[in-house]
């Protein structure tokens, strides 16, 4: 099993995508809802860290991302096999360009 590790820029986009959905939008429910959807398919990730699309964008050590969707939003990670780390490094919504 691989262990997960969040960086700080997946922590500080994600809060922000809950606090617009939770204050903005005053649907705390529904964002509540919502991150617990992120989370338990991140949790896949531990498991089976290639099950999702490579999409060609690296990292700085060269590491290829991978994209996982969940409901309008992008998750970007990497895998490191060698010490089997997954890095779970952006959430973008879906119709950003992510890829830049």
């Amino acid at each position: 099993m691989y262990k997960i590790i969040f960086t700080d820029e997946f922590d500080e986009e994600i809060q922000q995508i809950y606090d617009y959905i939770s204050k903005n939008l005053k649907e705390k429910e529904i964002a509540d809802r919502f991150i617990s959807k992120v989370y338990g398919r991140i949790e896949d990730v531990k498991i089976f860290p290639k099950m999702y699309m490579k999409i060609g964008k690296m990292d700085r050590l060269h590491n290829e991302y991978h994209r996982l969707v969940v409901n309008n939003y992008i998750v970007l990670y990497t895998v490191d096999e060698l010490n089997q780390k997954v890095f779970i490094s952006h959430i973008y919504y879906k119709r950003r360009n992510y890829l830049i």
